[in-house]
C-alpha cells in the first residue's frame, strides 16, 4: 500500500512534488514514476508465478513419472552389468565343461575301445574263461560308471564378493527446508494479485 505525502523529493527524478510512500522499499515516488514502479513490481510478481506454475507442473511430472530418475537409471545400469557377469561367467563354465566332458568321453571311448578288441579277440580264439570274463565285466561295469557319473568334474562356488551389493541410503526424514521469509509489504499487493489466479495443486 502507499500513502501520499505532503510536498517531498521523488526517489527517481530527485524533484520536489506530492509524492507517495511504498511502504516495500520505504521510497518516495512522485506519481507518474509511482505507476512505473507499480508496474516493475507487477512485471516481477508475474515471473515469479510463471516460475511458480512450472515447478507445479515439474512436481506432477516427476509424481507421474518416478522410474525418470537418474538413481533409477544407475540401479538398472547395476542390474544389467550384474546380468552380464553372470551370464558370461555360466557361459565360460558350461564351455570348460562341456570341454572337460568332451576329453572324458574321449578317454572312456578309447578305453571301450581296447577293451572290444580284447574281448573280440577271445572270441575269435574261443579261449575265454572265468577270469577273462570277469576282467571285462569289471571293465565294463568301470568304464560305465566313469561316463555317467564324470566323477573328476565338479562345480565349485568362491566365497569372494562376485556382484557388489548395492543399497539406497536417504536422508529425508532428516532433512529440513529452509523456507525464504517474505515481505509483504509491496504497492498495492492486492490488487496486483488479483490479476492473476493460481491454479490447485493436484497431484
Amino acid at each position: 500500500m502507499t500513502t501520499a505525502n505532503s510536498k517531498a523529493q521523488c526517489f527517481v527524478c530527485n524533484k520536489e512534488k506530492n509524492t507517495y510512500n511504498c511502504k516495500g522499499c520505504s521510497n518516495e515516488f512522485c506519481f507518474p514514476h509511482l505507476t512505473k514502479h507499480r508496474q516493475r513490481i507487477e512485471t516481477q510478481l508475474e515471473e515469479i508465478i510463471n516460475d511458480h506454475d512450472q515447478f507445479r507442473q515439474t512436481i506432477i511430472q516427476q509424481k507421474q513419472n518416478p522410474h525418470n530418475s537418474c538413481l533409477i537409471e544407475q540401479i538398472n545400469q547395476w542390474e544389467t552389468n550384474a546380468i552380464e557377469k553372470i551370464q558370461q561367467t555360466a557361459q565360460q563354465s558350461r564351455e570348460t565343461v562341456m570341454k572337460l566332458r568332451r576329453k572324458l568321453i574321449d578317454d572312456v571311448k578309447k578305453n571301450f575301445i581296447e577293451l572290444s578288441e580284447k574281448l573280440k579277440e577271445i572270441c575269435q580264439e574261443n579261449e575265454s574263461n572265468e577270469i577273462d570274463l570277469n576282467h571285462f565285466q569289471l571293465k565294463l561295469t568301470q568304464i560305465t560308471k566313469e561316463l555317467f557319473t564324470l566323477p573328476s568334474i565338479s562345480i565349485e562356488g568362491d566365497s569372494q564378493k562376485f556382484i557388489n551389493k548395492i543399497s539406497v541410503h536417504s536422508v529425508v526424514d532428516s532433512y529440513q527446508p529452509k523456507h525464504p521469509t517474505t515481505n509483504t509489504a509491496t504497492i498495492s499487493k492486492k490488487s496486483i494479485l488479483t490479476q492473476f489466479q493460481f491454479k490447485p495443486l493436484t497431484i
